[in-house]
Parts: C-alpha cells; sequence; structure tokens
C-alpha cells in the first residue's frame, strides 16, 4: 500500500530565503512578512491566505520597475530633486514616505490600507498647498515698503511660498496615482 502522508507545498516556498534565516535588508524583512502570514483559509476577499504567487510578485517588480525609469528619467532632466530642496523638503519627503508604505502594503496585498494611504497622500498635498499660500501671503502682507530693496526680499518669501504650494500638491497627487495605478493593476479591488 502507499504512503498516505500527504505533503502540502506552499506558494510560500518559491519564495528566496535570506542566507542566515533572518531579513538582513528592507527587502528581505518584507519577503519575512510573507513568511509569516497565516496561511489555510481564505482572506476576507475569497483568495486564499499565504505568501504572493510568482505572476504578482513579477507584474510588481516590472511595474516598479517602470516607476523608477520614471524617476531616473526626471532626476535626469534635474525634475525629480527640486521639491526636496529648500523649505519643501519636509513635507515632500513625509509624501513620499507615505507613498513607499502604500507601496508596501500593495506588496503585502493588503487592499484597504493601500487604497486609505492612496486617498489620503493627496490631501496631504493639499495641506502643504495650504501652508505655502499662507507662507506667500503672510509674507505679502508685510511688505509695506516702496523701497525697492524691501521688496526684493518679500518677493522672494511669496515665491518660496508658492513652491512649498505647487510641489507638495504636484506630489501629493503624482504619489496618489501611482498608488492608484498599483492597485489597479495589481489588485484584487473592484471600484
Amino acid at each position: 500500500m502507499a504512503n498516505p502522508t500527504v505533503h502540502v507545498v506552499t506558494q510560500n516556498a518559491a519564495l528566496p530565503r535570506p542566507p542566515s534565516g533572518r531579513a538582513s535588508s528592507i527587502a528581505g524583512r518584507v519577503l519575512q512578512l510573507y513568511r509569516d502570514r497565516p496561511s489555510g483559509g481564505p482572506e476576507e476577499d475569497g483568495r486564499p491566505a499565504g505568501g504572493p504567487d510568482m505572476a504578482f510578485l513579477s507584474r510588481f517588480v516590472v511595474l516598479q520597475g517602470i516607476g523608477a525609469a520614471l524617476v531616473v528619467a526626471l532626476w535626469i532632466a534635474g525634475l525629480a530633486s527640486k521639491p526636496f530642496e529648500g523649505t519643501t523638503a519636509p513635507l515632500c519627503w513625509i509624501i513620499v514616505a507615505i507613498g513607499a508604505l502604500g507601496l508596501v502594503a500593495i506588496f503585502l496585498q493588503r487592499w484597504r490600507d493601500a487604497h486609505w494611504l492612496a486617498t489620503h497622500v493627496v490631501r496631504i498635498g493639499l495641506l502643504g498647498t495650504v501652508v505655502g499660500l499662507i507662507i506667500a501671503f503672510s509674507a505679502a502682507a508685510s511688505g509695506d515698503s516702496s523701497d525697492p530693496e524691501a521688496i526684493k526680499p518679500m518677493i522672494a518669501a511669496v515665491v518660496s511660498g508658492m513652491y512649498v504650494s505647487l510641489y507638495a500638491t504636484l506630489l501629493g497627487i503624482a504619489t496618489n496615482l501611482w498608488l492608484k495605478i498599483n492597485l489597479r493593476l495589481l489588485g484584487n479591488f473592484h471600484g
């Protein structure tokens, strides 16, 4: 009689393991999170729990490669670094961090979290718009001088405030758009 032992092969078996058993990088830690996910029962959207399948991983890598190529092209053109200069830097880094967190949520197939982050990153960009306009208008309100030399710093402050406003909005919308594209192309997302 044949051996009645059943061998279960999960999708997690196809994932590469770090050499020492511990994740030594962010990518290794994310893969470790996949391995540690419980498997067996269906998730709320009906697909089985467990690690990623290779089709999802390959689509994710290709899509992020396209995004990275776009960022490199903008960097070569000298446009990608502009939001991170001067007074716009802290807010723009927050928006980028939220976008990266959204990509991690998509990689972990946490669709609701990714959708929530995509929705709220635009709001943070709009918050930057308001902050930038406040900076610009407060600088314009303090310039009651008719001396041309006194007006130059006021104009510089107005322009700086407009940079905060426009770059935060641009980065928030671009991050939202990229997360929504990822959700649409990678996710089991309806609506």
